[in-house]
């Protein structure tokens, strides 16, 4: 009974956090990048609307251009640290479970503490592979550079990436795996 529960909460937790993740994407995809936009043709769109004039359509495109771009760094930043802290807790949460578990089987049964240990063996590759892809390229991220410097902005976007790629590379499969056994302890519960 309780690992249909802690199953069903799991499930509603994960549910809920891909339902934000995908409202992030999507902020990002409809915002565009700043290169998409043009300060003058913001410009010649404002003078259309009745809000800019002959004389100050130029001011007033780069106002609505810097303004655009301010806007689209933001939402990538709050995704970025949304994402971060989501991901050190479900981390220490998996780091915490998985290390009980497999203390745990292993003391009662050797023999079904191998796939626990398989499972440890797939972590720490998974580490080891984002470690060594985590990069610090900051193309894109003038607005990480300009408020914490290129050395900073690098070593966060190094840092963001390694989580990233660690976790997903681990979570995903979990949550596949999770979902999978959610599915038949439901149709089980249902036959009975």
């Amino acid at each position: 009974m309780e690992n249909k529960t802690l199953s069903r909460a799991l499930f509603i937790v994960s549910t809920i956090l891909f339902v934000i993740t995908f409202f992030f994407f999507t902020g990002m995809v409809s915002n565009g990048a700043p290169d998409s936009y043009d300060p003058k043709q913001m410009g010649v769109e404002l003078m259309d609307q009745g809000k800019a004039s002959v004389a100050t359509y130029k001011e007033e495109g780069q106002k609505a251009f810097e303004a655009q771009v301010k806007k689209i760094d933001s939402h990538i930043l709050t995704g970025v640290n949304y994402m971060t802290i989501i991901l050190i807790i479900a981390g220490g949460l998996m780091v915490v479970f998985l290390v009980y578990g497999l203390i745990s089987t292993l003391m009662n049964n050797f023999k079904k503490g191998i796939p626990s240990l398989i499972f440890v063996g797939i972590s720490i590759l998974a580490f080891l592979w984002a470690f060594s892809n985590s990069g610090g390229d900051t193309t894109g991220y003038d607005g990480l550079i300009t408020k914490f410097g290129q050395e900073e902005a690098s070593n966060m976007i190094s840092t963001t990436n390694f989580w990233v790629s660690g976790l997903l590379f681990v979570l995903i499969p979990g949550v596949i795996i999770l979902i999978v056994d959610l599915v038949i302890s439901i149709i089980r519960g249902f036959a009975k």
